[in-house]
């Protein structure tokens, strides 16, 4: 009944009826009126109002014609106005100098300018949601894919959004007040202005975490474990509110997006459980886990995963504009985003013309990046590296980076995966990975010495602690029946465990 009585309030309002934008000729004439007779009002208002936010041509004219004279360092008065006026031809059509005139003594007082301000920006952005909305429509019906019709119709929106935030130069006194105030609050608890954890020790003192808005690149050669650690770092972040298979009552749980170029869900999903498990991934993909203590795992590290708030997305062909569309979404819905990987940069495409392939990949790092800085999340992007590393038998560098150079411009943090061993079966280490963090944009670079565990798929810190997969059964059946039995005690405990 409520809904109604709004809807017949809006039906009868008297712009919805005459079909008039929103707008106040009173408030453009006032907020014209301060400009002319009080000096001090150019000052804040210059940089905040803009000659396209006011709605009758006129008053536009004459805001340029005082832009023009304020950047030219020249005072703002009913003389310069109608001088200006008339040397940019347009004095006549704007009504004349009575004109010019009368608006100079249109009020008495500039005390409210910054509601006259106000007033008129509120009008101009429902004017440009107006617009956007009946470019909405017109792409509604001339446009025959729904998904791309709805990411046009977000990014449009988005883009009034943006077009208001309008940024002034700020005080550096309040730059260096916040920086002590970090300063302090670190050297209180050193753990207050830290990104977000990896989960892996070393690597995560180096970095001091993810960053907010930072572009985090994962490079190595095929094979290297880039999928493996971008998942582990994932899966690290949205169990992390787990305890003892428990939810915590005091920590919200971590949302992150998964976005596979590459893999199915169901097989990163495969990969997570044995890695959190830490049970055989080649054995429990043949079938050959009959331990009852091993399907205990599995099992528990799907009820962890279920727990956590990870949303995974296996289209091909993904472009950024749908990364940043779904994301935008993503966190509107969840009220938080916190981590996103993309698996990876080279089966990407940026979704616009250009003339090469390098073309292509500098504007999907230059989109990855901006899509970083918006969400204010650390996005992982996966990328493969050039043979050239494997060539010349070295350690890879940031020319290795296939494809484009525009990628190490805009990384704030490159990560190369070298397993210098890894095909050294006698080698004693085969399994040692050397995590090497050739650029960090807020800190030092370094190299961190990462346990491979094949059978797992997944990375430890060196001086963890890895489980032996458990012996195979003698009796068939008795090991069957203990998994069965481990099955059904899981489901009497909560029945969406398997």
């Amino acid at each position: 009944m409520k809904t109604s009585d709004n809807k017949n309030t809006l039906d009868k309002h008297p712009n919805v009826t005459g079909q008039v934008p929103p707008h106040s000729d009173e408030a453009e004439k006032a907020l014209l009126c301060c400009m002319m007779i009080d000096e001090n009002v150019p000052v804040e208002i210059m940089h905040t109002v803009r000659a396209e936010d006011f709605y009758y041509r006129s008053h536009e004219s004459i805001y340029r014609a005082m832009n023009r004279i304020w950047n030219d360092n020249r005072p703002i008065d009913l003389v310069t106005v109608t001088q200006e006026l008339d040397g940019m031809g347009l004095l006549a059509s704007v009504g004349g100098a009575q004109y010019i005139s009368a608006l100079s003594g249109f009020i008495a007082s500039t005390a409210n300018y910054k509601a006259h301000a106000d007033i008129i920006k509120k009008n101009s952005q429902l004017r440009q949601l107006m617009a956007a909305a009946n470019e909405i429509l017109k792409k509604c019906y001339a446009s025959e894919d729904s998904l791309e019709t709805l990411q046009y119709a977000e990014k449009v929106i988005s883009d009034v959004a943006e077009q208001q935030g309008v940024s002034a130069l700020m005080p550096f006194e309040d730059a260096v007040n916040e920086a002590v105030a970090d300063f302090d609050a670190v050297y209180r608890d050193p753990k207050a202005k830290r990104g977000l954890a990896t989960g892996f020790r070393d690597l995560d003192f180096l970095l001091g975490g993810l960053g907010a808005g930072d572009l985090v690149i994962i490079a190595a050669r095929p094979g290297q474990g880039k999928t493996s650690i971008g998942m582990n770092i994932v899966g690290k972040v949205a169990t992390a509110h787990i305890r003892n298979g428990e939810a915590s009552k005091t920590e919200q749980p971590a949302v992150c997006a998964i976005f596979s170029l590459e893999m199915p869900a169901s097989q990163l999903a495969k990969r997570m459980i044995c890695s959190l498990a830490q049970v055989d991934f080649a054995k429990m993909s043949k079938g050959e886990i009959k331990s009852a203590d091993e399907w205990r795992k599995v099992v528990d590290a799907r009820a962890s995963l279920c727990m956590s708030k990870i949303f995974v997305d296996d289209t091909s062909l993904t472009t950024p504009m749908d990364i940043l569309s779904k994301c935008r979404r993503l966190k509107r819905e969840q009220k938080r985003l916190d981590l996103v990987m993309v698996d990876y940069l080279t089966l990407m495409s940026s979704g616009k013309r250009t003339e090469n392939r390098q073309q292509d990949v500098s504007e999907i790092s230059r989109m990855m990046k901006l899509a970083a800085k918006e969400l204010g999340v650390p996005i992982l992007l996966l990328s493969q590296l050039s043979r050239e590393s494997e060539k010349n038998k070295r350690r890879p560098q940031m020319s290795d980076l296939r494809e484009s150079g525009a990628i190490e411009q805009d990384a704030d943090v490159i990560i190369f995966i070298y397993r210098e061993h890894a095909n050294d079966e006698q080698s004693p280490d085969k399994n040692v990975a050397e995590i090497i963090v050739g650029k960090h944009r807020n800190g030092p670079l370094g190299t961190v010495k990462l346990r491979w565990v094949g059978e797992h798929v997944s990375f430890t810190d060196m001086d963890a602690n890895v489980p032996v997969s458990a012996p195979e059964t003698s009796g068939e059946s008795d090991g069957k029946e203990d998994v069965g039995m481990v099955l059904l005690k899981a489901e009497d405990a909560e029945t969406d465990v398997f």
